[in-house]
């Protein structure tokens, strides 16, 4: 058991994303050939769209006409869904979980099993309320989210839908680490699994990353059909004395055995990051960072415009850095950045000791006698006091840490400009 924790938890990142849209090689032909005909239904489709759009809007979420009328018009519009295991189906249960493959994925699960899904974007009302959302406070923190989401599975007969991994993966090789605060709400969970399969004649990636919500749309439109396969799992509470933080992990790794895939540690946030890296900079070996070469060949966009960019952008960093630990050498910090890419985690591995260096004192005049602030005692104080057993506590031990060392180097750089 613990070599295949181990196992899980080493996938590598790039494994859990799609890189490119169209299918490589010679299984490009069969696509080439099809490309008329898609572009044609693609049109079409669209137009019909709106009508479907309009049904939904019109027609009472949890009546049974709209969801037979809508799957009937979605199958023309080349979105087929089909369910399994509707007998674990528990309609008592008000929290229903799903891994993220695609944009479509709250309107495949919607359409048989009738959920809102909390917004997380800052969006009018009435448009939240047309695409099936809810703004439960997602963006004035996690307490506020709890709280308005217990209420509403408290007070509302519509289901939540919840996707904890924050990002959409391909659903072929892993799951992202699952957030919390879904069960943190005391209420059993009932696990859905999507599963997407197209044609071999169409082997267009749903998604990809970096992306674009209206491209990926386009090609549902383009492709004879896409196949949205929704599994319903038997529904999972919470065991004696188990935390959130451990139920979380339990219905991670029970869904991933399910699909056959890893209930790995990557988060949504590291996926940001992977991104960043892979589409905007790239280290080379002398250590510049530049753009990578876009698909279509536009070497021009990675040559000294970007270059000098970047430079001025790792000097940024680094002066980021070197203005909360001056006692820290310039080189060891520049040689962390690049290993890290993020100003925060190199602040952290310095902090932490992950980074070892000697402690160097530069006493530097400053102009007219003007004194210059000292770095905040408070700085030195977020090291972490004890080592927890627990990963949850030990990155919220983590977070704390990284808030507290945020806030008072932004003391600091208001108190060198004369802000405070």
């Amino acid at each position: 058991m613990f070599t295949d924790i181990i196992k899980m938890t080493n996938v590598p990142i790039d494994k859990l994303f799609e890189s490119r849209r169209l299918p490589p090689g010679l299984y490009v032909l069969p696509l080439l050939c099809y490309a008329p005909i898609g572009i044609l239904l693609s049109t079409l489709r669209f137009f019909i769209g709106i009508h479907v759009f309009l049904i939904s809007c019109i027609l009472p979420k949890m009546n049974i006409l709209r969801r037979l009328v809508l799957r009937i018009m979605c199958g023309i519009l080349g979105v087929v869904i089909n369910i399994s295991g509707s007998e674990h189906r528990d309609n008592k249960v008000k929290v229903m979980i799903a891994n993220y493959t695609t944009t479509l994925d709250h309107l495949a699960v919607d359409l048989v099993l009738p959920s809102i899904l909390p917004c997380v974007w800052d969006l009018p009302p009435a448009l939240m309320w047309l695409l099936g959302y809810a703004d439960m406070g997602a963006k004035q923190g996690r307490d506020v989210l709890i709280n308005n989401a217990k209420a509403h599975v408290r007070d509302s007969p519509v289901p939540m839908l919840v996707f904890p991994e924050g990002a959409s993966t391909n659903g072929q090789v892993g799951l992202l680490k699952f957030s919390v605060w879904p069960f943190s709400l005391d209420q059993p969970i009932q696990p859905v699994i999507i599963n997407i399969t197209r044609p071999s004649m169409a082997l267009i990636s749903p998604s990809v990353l970096g992306g674009r919500w209206w491209v990926d749309i386009f090609w549902f439109l383009f492709v004879p059909y896409t196949k949205f396969h929704i599994r319903v799992l038997p529904v999972m509470t919470v065991l004696d004395g188990e935390s959130p933080g451990d139920m979380t992990v339990r219905v991670q790794r029970s869904m991933a055995d399910v699909m056959s895939v890893a209930a790995t540690t990557h988060t949504s946030a590291d996926k940001v990051e992977y991104a960043k890296r892979t589409l905007f900079i790239q280290p080379r070996g002398d250590g510049v960072q530049v753009r990578p070469v876009s698909p279509a060949g536009n070497d021009h966009q990675i040559r000294a415009g970007s270059q000098q960019q970047a430079e001025v952008a790792a000097e940024l960093m680094t002066k980021q850095v070197k203005d909360v630990l001056p006692q820290c050498p310039i080189d060891v910090i520049r040689k962390d950045l690049l290993v890290t890419k993020d100003v925060d985690q190199t602040l952290t591995r310095l902090l932490e000791g992950v980074v070892k260096y000697s402690t160097v004192t530069t006493t530097v005049a400053p102009p007219e006698k003007v004194q210059l602030p000292t770095i905040s005692p408070k700085l030195s104080d977020t090291a972490a006091k004890t080592f927890s057993g627990k990963p949850q506590d030990r990155q919220l031990s983590l977070e704390e840490r990284k808030h507290a060392l945020i806030e008072s180097a932004r003391k600091k750089y208001m108190a060198k400009h004369g802000m405070l």
